[in-house]
């Protein structure tokens, strides 16, 4: 009736410890962090939006660059004779394109021949170059509860007995300790069952 009664005990211990671990690891909330999510200080977050936020500094440069030269093929223009002195012709001549506005007026003695034109347009090349700033995040991890499973013997005792043992601890990602324990003390045998939980990060 005694070993009955001890059978029992022990399988209500076994059920109630059952009972308690899937109430701890099947009931409770999703572990926080997720394993998507990443735990930052209110202090870095503020940082982090106030660079987020930071307007874009913009750097403008401007290039002039020499473009092709470009040849004109005008006839030479009518001269004109100038009233106080007919021996000088006045030759007036208009160069107007997109990009240049060339106006001359040449006073030669005698007869123009001949007149090459050519300029070399500058193209203006405008570079804009906007320096925004990205946020960064600071690797440095928070360290959450991971499962293990460790094995460990203990010896003690005093002048007048001796025990030993060892046991199993398992720890689960929600901080649950789930251990086994046996010890020897003298001719009898002392199973026993740990559960713990952390109070305390």
């Amino acid at each position: 009736m005694r070993d009955i009664w001890k059978n029992g005990v022990v399988i209500l211990l076994i059920i109630a410890v059952l009972y308690i671990i899937f109430l701890r690891e099947c009931k409770r909330p999703d572990p926080c962090p997720a394993d998507d999510e990443v735990i930052v200080s209110r202090d870095v977050w503020n940082k982090i939006q106030a660079l987020a936020n930071k307007p874009p500094v913009i750097h403008i440069d401007t290039v002039y660059i020499k473009g092709k030269t470009v040849y004109v093929d005008n006839p030479v223009p009518i001269p004109v004779v100038d009233p106080k002195d007919t021996t000088i012709n006045i030759y007036n001549d208009t160069l107007l394109k997109k990009d240049i506005d060339v106006i001359y007026t040449s006073k030669i003695r005698g007869t123009l021949l001949n007149r090459k034109w050519t300029y070399n347009p500058i193209v203006t090349t405008i570079l804009r170059i906007d320096s925004i700033y990205v946020p960064k995040i600071i690797d440095n991890p928070v360290e959450v509860p991971v499962r293990g499973l460790f094995a460990y013997g203990t010896a003690g005792g005093n002048a007048n007995s001796f025990l030993f043992g060892g046991g199993l601890d398992l720890i689960t990602k929600k901080s649950t300790m789930i251990g086994y324990q046996y010890q020897r003390f003298g001719s009898d045998n002392i199973h026993s069952i740990k559960l713990g939980v952390k109070l305390f990060k």
